[in-house]
């Protein structure tokens, strides 16, 4: 009878062992096909050629210059706001520039990437898109411009 305890008790611990080395190892394995998905992918890995990359980068700051733009037209249209003494006609002339713009540019950014989404190969196009190169849809995040805060902080003190 006493054997039968120390065997039931050393095949519980020889069990428990088991689970544990299994567990371990199916950490392990999980661990090591994860760092293979997370390798860097270069243009060349998805199919991108140097021309390709021309008409990216060109489309890049096509749409940088975009929102550059937008932001100065906005700055005009809020002292516009701001400014009581420029008339309606003024206003509404300014307006219709600032749509022709936007809608001019716009134009040539959709051109663009139509050009660009008949060459490029299928993963190139959603890796581009997930990136944001691409459209999809989510608008873009402006950053505000950082401000000096020494600058802010002595000005406060003078008064």
């Amino acid at each position: 009878m006493e054997n039968d305890k120390r065997i039931r008790i050393w095949m519980k611990r020889t069990v428990g062992i088991l689970i544990c080395v299994a567990l371990c190892g199916v950490i392990a394995w999980a661990q090591k096909s994860e760092n293979k998905n997370e390798q860097a992918r270069t243009w060349a890995d998805l199919g991108v050629t140097p021309a390709h990359q021309t008409q990216l980068k060109a489309l890049w700051e096509l749409k940088r210059q975009k929102e550059i733009q937008a932001v100065k037209d906005l700055k005009t249209l809020n002292r516009f706001a701001k400014d009581s003494l420029v008339t309606d006609a003024e206003i509404q002339e300014t307006l219709e520039e600032f749509r022709a713009k936007r809608k001019e540019t716009q134009t040539q950014i959709d051109k663009a990437e139509e050009a660009l989404i008949e060459v490029l190969p299928t993963q190139a196009q959603l890796h581009l898109t997930l990136l944001g190169i691409l459209d999809n849809g989510v608008p873009r995040k402006i950053t505000k411009s950082q401000t000096n805060k020494k600058t802010d902080e002595t000005r406060e003190q003078r008064k």
